[in-house]
């Protein structure tokens, strides 16, 4: 197979895959789509799933370069055969997968200026002669960069011409130089960053510059330390303003930076031991007011602080305690109270029995009266008291007992109160003199008999 038919073949291969394997997904999800029908076995996150996916891209994309190169190589052998048409479409076709590619740029343009000269051979030497004059013109009108373009150029398009790759190289080396004095200039205003562009660009134009990379590195620190300064303050003022947490973060980063930055771990342990003490006094606070399960969480946040984890375990266990102290009080409490129910429960259910009892009782001592009263209606003749138609012990307890209450009231002054509870006494028992004789002494002397 001849190298054109390589090189088409090789060409139609990286076309095919610009155009076919590296689709312009819109969005993940239609990604995922396309790629459900490849069986990922034991791929199941989205995570996953992108990883897999960015390493199929990289690898098609290192085939992709692989293969342009092979097809660049190709387009250069028919250049220097003289061939610049067949060079000129392999070049626009390289061009139009990477448009970055700029050897094959430089190729292509040459390419164009060369297409149908009579005389390839020539017309190409002439060409790289061209571009390295011009090179050299502008160089002495102290435009290097135009100038190292120039020859970069002929260096691509005749690598063994050493003139060319001499001027380069000199060219690179005084715009390396003057990255590095604009560096220095930088360095003497205390512009870091601007110093350390200026020294890479030098490093870039000129990798064996003196000493340079020992001053990048010096460069570097100082910069780092300067960040970690302005971070360093910035922590500084967000504690002065309360911001307490806020600065504990800045100060990480600080301290990411430079793990040895001794005013950050000072100023970082003062500020954590702030809020340690103060989650130490909340939750005293907490436990004052027998909040004991927010003090012991904000006990445990004091020790993510740094509070001393000893002492944090005394205070959750006297809480604990304290806890386990008022649960039984209170469950002491509880059965009392249930007690003291049960206890008013049953006192109600025998006062309710004894007036049942005592109301059985007079009903049937009326009953027997009436019934005696009936018949002695009928014989003409007095009633005699009817068997056991006095008060019962019962209600001669309540009657003697109210005559006593009558008692007080009298003792007291409260005469109606008094008269109340002799009535209810006689009315219990109305045998009982003690009821009769008080009822008929506060009637005499109050007036209000019966």
């Amino acid at each position: 197979m001849s190298s054109r038919a390589l090189a088409a073949l090789l060409l139609a291969a990286a076309a095919a895959a610009s155009a076919q394997d590296m689709p312009k997904v819109k969005d993940t999800e239609g990604l995922f789509l396309d790629m459900s029908k490849v069986n990922l076995g034991t791929i199941s996150s989205e995570d996953d799933k992108k990883k897999y996916i960015y390493t199929i891209q990289l690898e098609k994309s290192r085939l992709t370069r692989q293969s342009l190169k092979i097809v660049y190589e190709n387009a250069f052998d028919l250049y220097k055969e003289g061939q610049f048409e067949g060079a000129n479409e392999l070049t626009q076709k390289i061009l139009a997968i990477d448009p970055g590619y700029e050897d094959a740029r430089i190729l292509n343009r040459a390419t164009l200026d060369l297409k149908g000269s009579p005389q390839p051979s020539a017309s190409r030497h002439r060409l790289v002669a061209d571009r390295f004059e011009e090179g050299m013109t502008m160089y002495r009108q102290g435009r290097l960069v135009e100038a190292s373009d120039r020859w970069d150029e002929v260096v691509k398009l005749s690598p063994l011409n050493l003139k060319a790759r001499y001027w380069l190289r000199r060219a690179h080396m005084q715009m390396a130089d003057e990255h590095f004095r604009r560096g220095q200039k930088a360095y003497q205003q205390h512009r870091l960053r601007e110093t350390l562009d200026q020294w890479y660009s030098a490093l870039v134009l000129n990798p064996h510059y003196p000493r340079l990379t020992s001053a990048i590195a010096k460069v570097e620190s100082e910069e780092r330390d300067q960040e970690a300064n302005e971070k360093l303050q910035t922590a500084l003022n967000l504690y002065g303003q309360g911001l307490v947490l806020e600065a504990l973060k800045v100060l990480d980063q600080v301290l990411e930076v430079g793990p040895g930055n001794t005013k950050a771990q000072k100023l970082q342990a003062e500020i954590r031991s702030e809020i340690a003490n103060q989650h130490v006094a909340e939750g005293r606070r907490l436990y004052e007011s027998r909040q004991y399960k927010q003090a012991i969480e904000e006990w445990k946040t004091a020790v993510e602080y740094g509070y001393d984890e000893n002492a944090s375990k005394q205070l959750t266990q006297r809480a604990k305690q304290q806890m386990q102290l008022e649960e039984a009080a209170r469950e002491k409490a509880k059965a009392a109270q249930l007690a003291k129910a049960e206890e008013d429960k049953k006192k109600e259910e025998e006062e309710k029995a004894a007036a049942e009892q005592q109301k059985k009782e007079k009903d049937e001592a009326d009953a027997k009266a009436k019934a005696a009263a009936d018949q002695a209606a009928q014989t003409g003749q007095p009633a005699a008291p009817a068997a056991g138609a006095g008060a019962s012990d019962t209600a001669k307890q309540q009657s003697q007992q109210r005559y006593l209450e009558g008692i007080v009231f009298f003792q007291q002054g409260n005469y109606e109160k008094a008269r109340e509870k002799a009535q209810e006494a006689k009315d219990l028992d109305p045998s009982n003199p003690d009821a009769a004789g008080l009822l008929d002494r506060i009637n005499k002397l109050y007036g209000g008999g019966q």
